[in-house]
């Protein structure tokens, strides 16, 4: 399967309530309290409260993220566990 690769990656935060952050190729972990995304730039891993996924769509390289952010890191050294959808129909 071959990986999207997209020429930007951008963040868009609206109130610390509301993200759409485009380039994203996957999404490695998530819960209430932190998501782990994969972009074409490296690795967001975003903290916060009440976190939840509206959408995704790997296509387009769109994630939508609603609750309370409180934090966003940049990191090159995440381990990947596999896709998230790997995890789910194991």
């Amino acid at each position: 399967m071959q990986e999207n690769v997209f020429n930007e990656s951008n963040i868009f935060i609206e109130n610390r309530a509301k993200t759409r952050i485009t380039g994203v190729i996957d999404v490695d972990n998530f819960d209430d309290f932190n998501i782990s995304v994969k972009t074409d730039k490296g690795y967001i891993i975003i903290g916060g409260e009440e976190l939840k996924i509206n959408k995704l769509d790997v296509e387009s390289g769109e994630l939508h993220i609603e609750g309370k952010f409180n934090s966003l890191i940049y990191n090159e050294n995440v381990k990947n566990e596999g896709s998230i959808f790997n995890r789910i129909f194991k």
